[in-house]
């Protein structure tokens, strides 16, 4: 199969030589492309590999960039297919610290005064060291008695992750559909579609009496496997072939649908997620999807204005 590198980070121009140094013991021709430009505060260099990537040599590959990039602090970031953004697709994505700065249910339980006690099983959750549907509904119960009047503050506070306004600008030009498959809550998932005109939202649903959380929800869990049942549907749904999607969330719950799209980006991701994802994406917000699908800063611009 061939194959694209690319290379997001500080001064690659100085970097150059040693990646290139690196592609010749690795037996890789490529020829690169400089994708960022002069008002950028980071670079992009892609890498089009012209020697096919043997069966096998995938893994072995992607996890040899992987520590090139813990070494350089610089994204490397494999991929061995590229959506066209020319032609209908579909992306879909987390919501917690991926289209938003934030874990809600941590910020609803510090309305509670309980913020440390439930964030703690909350990360340990997204690193994949315990079950995410076990937690959530132990987390989830714990918030029980709380107004459910502290929603709309605690959504004010909330900062969207970088790059998110230029990637939804760039998508609904193309007329791609959008997504946000979230293990988080509904209210939140449909403010954030408002806000940046997502196509549809599936999240979990805060079950409230009189004003008041009851500590339950209502319907099914959006977890691991329900985010990549979605991901079918969906693709389904618009009649959007698997090569023409991508998927993009940051935690353990995320794997599953990263691993099936044509494009899976993990967004500055938990160690484990970083791991087994296919493309691990750090160095920038939301908008470095756009490079992976081929588009210069100035191209970019010319859509966003």
């Amino acid at each position: 199969m061939t194959a694209s590198i690319t290379l997001i980070g500080d001064n690659l121009a100085q970097y150059q030589p040693n990646f290139q140094a690196w592609l010749t013991t690795q037996a890789l021709d490529a020829t690169h492309t400089v994708l960022s430009n002069q008002q950028d505060t980071f670079d992009v260099w892609r890498y089009d590999l012209s020697t096919p990537i043997e069966d096998g040599k995938y893994d072995s590959l992607r996890l040899a960039l992987l520590a090139l990039a813990d070494d350089t602090k610089i994204d490397h970031i494999l991929q061995t297919s590229q959506p066209l953004l020319s032609q209908p697709g579909l992306a879909v994505f987390d919501m917690d610290s991926t289209l938003i700065k934030a874990e809600v249910m941590d910020e609803l339980a510090v309305e509670m005064g309980i913020g440390e006690q439930i964030s703690a099983v909350t990360a340990s959750a997204m690193r994949g060291e315990i079950d995410f549907t076990q937690s959530f509904v132990q987390r989830l119960s714990l918030l029980n008695g709380l107004s459910s009047d502290v929603m709309d503050s605690v959504y004010q506070r909330i900062q969207p992750m970088d790059g998110i306004a230029v990637l939804m600008k760039v998508l609904n030009h193309f007329g791609w559909k959008t997504a946000i498959l979230s293990g988080g809550f509904t209210y939140f998932a449909e403010r954030v579609q408002q806000d940046y005109d997502f196509t549809e939202v599936h999240a979990n649903a805060l079950e409230i009496e009189s004003g008041t959380l009851t500590g339950k929800h209502l319907g099914p869990i959006v977890d691991a496997k329900r985010k990549q049942l979605l991901l079918k549907e969906l693709s389904e749904k618009y009649e959007v072939p698997f090569a023409q999607t991508i998927a993009c969330g940051d935690g353990a719950n995320d794997l599953l649908m990263l691993n099936d799209a044509a494009l899976g980006v993990a967004l500055h991701a938990k160690p484990i997620v970083r791991q087994q994802a296919p493309c691990p994406l750090s160095h920038t917000g939301l908008n470095g999807i756009l490079y992976l699908l081929g588009l210069s800063s100035d191209e970019i611009t010319t859509i966003v204005g």
